[in-house]
């Protein structure tokens, strides 16, 4: 089974923003407890709109997601760069990722520093245009960065442009051709851990490796 990181492997996590283990472990349910110890090492594991501490995430056509998930945008094919949670106050800090199972083709995971994702020419606009962050009656206004802001909230399946400029921006930076800071390939028994407010991420293609069943912890509040 997966164990508590090292001092070298949250070093690691801290500075480089993820960190790839592999977790060893006699059925999907232990594996994914072993998850689950990972990360409550890291935080507070929190319950998502499955209302599990530990999601089972597939891709999904068009018609069966859910209305404001990235697979309503992008269906199977590969996601747009995106964090977790950013449709709460605070999102998740930790996401702790794995797959017990992996066939050959399995759509990889890719990562983004978020330091890439808003050019100059666009960094004003990040810190001044409205978004509405759709989380049901909970629902919240939010600009994409903030100087008392730890981390850049974006995500286009939960955050819609509040003014026409907003929406622009959005769309300019949705546009923009840029290449993963790191491409995790997916094996049996194989974890990933990623600073959400550190790197986004998306999954790539996933439209010819549909039998993809990725576990995810999403750990609020925690440090390394």
């Amino acid at each position: 089974t997966a164990r508590h990181l090292s001092p070298e492997e949250r070093n690691a996590l801290r500075d480089r923003g993820w960190i790839s283990l592999h977790g060893h472990a006699e059925n999907s349910n232990d594996f994914k407890l072993a998850l689950l110890e990972l990360g409550r090492s890291l935080g507070t594991p929190a319950s998502t709109r499955t209302r599990s501490l530990v999601d089972e995430l597939t891709p999904q056509d068009r018609q069966k997601a859910n209305a404001r998930s990235l697979s309503r945008i992008t269906g199977t094919g590969r996601q747009p760069w995106h964090m977790d949670l950013a449709h709460r106050v605070e999102p998740a800090r930790y996401l702790v990722m794995g797959m017990y199972e992996c066939t050959p083709t399995a759509a990889s995971t890719e990562l983004l520093d978020t330091s890439m994702l808003i050019c100059d020419q666009h960094r004003d606009a990040a810190f001044s245009e409205p978004f509405l962050i759709r989380t049901g009656a909970s629902s919240f206004y939010a600009t994409l960065t903030a100087k008392s802001q730890p981390f850049l909230r974006f995500d286009p399946g939960c955050m819609q442009g509040a003014t026409d400029n907003a929406k622009q921006l959005m769309q300019k930076v949705l546009d923009q051709d840029l290449p993963a800071t790191h491409t995790h390939c997916w094996e049996a028994g194989s974890i990933l851990i990623v600073d959400n407010w550190k790197m986004l991420h998306r999954r790539a293609d996933a439209s010819s490796s549909t039998k993809r069943t990725l576990y995810r912890v999403s750990v609020m509040g925690g440090t390394v």
